[in-house]
């Protein structure tokens, strides 16, 4: 079991990044058998430079939960499975961090993506989500949203496993 995982983020230093959005899909490896996404409050103002990427405005985390909220549902989604993103050992860090904070304590193996791709197709220019998901066709509307994310994520899982 597979649960493809992408998170937006405020950024800033390291370890005291806060999730702001979060995009999971449970896959079996031949198809999708469940999804969870959400903004997250991260009770900080996150940077300009951040809205701008990823178009999530500070007026809208404030109208969601923290992540304390969602962690046992998240952690019971993550349980038994392998996670997978694209340079998963950000979201990894930081996902086990936001855990902690919440008497959770993550121990998934992760599977990355990025080093897939690298692996089955060693003479691409670039290994960016948004590149590779030009070389390969897949959809990517909204660049940096943790869904949109996660499904280009999924297909590229999809492609290592042809």
């Amino acid at each position: 079991m597979f649960v493809i995982v992408d998170l937006e983020t405020t950024g800033g230093v390291y370890n005291k990044e806060k999730i702001i959005e979060i995009g999971l899909i449970k896959y079996d490896g031949s198809k999708v058998i469940g999804t969870f996404e959400t903004l997250v409050n991260p009770f900080v103002k996150i940077d300009p430079f951040i809205e701008k990427l990823t178009g999530i405005k500070n007026n809208e985390l404030k109208k969601s939960k923290g992540f304390n909220y969602y962690s046992a549902d998240i952690y019971n989604f993550l349980k038994n499975s392998t996670i997978v993103g694209h340079d998963v050992k950000y979201d990894y860090r930081v996902l086990k961090n936001e855990f902690k904070k919440n008497n959770f304590i993550l121990k998934n193996k992760f599977l990355c993506t990025l080093e897939l791709m690298r692996e089955y197709y060693p003479d691409l220019s670039s290994y960016k989500l948004k590149s590779l998901s030009k070389e390969f066709d897949i959809k990517l509307l909204k660049h940096h949203r943790a869904m949109d994310d996660a499904k280009a994520t999924l297909e590229l899982l999809k492609l290592c496993n042809e």
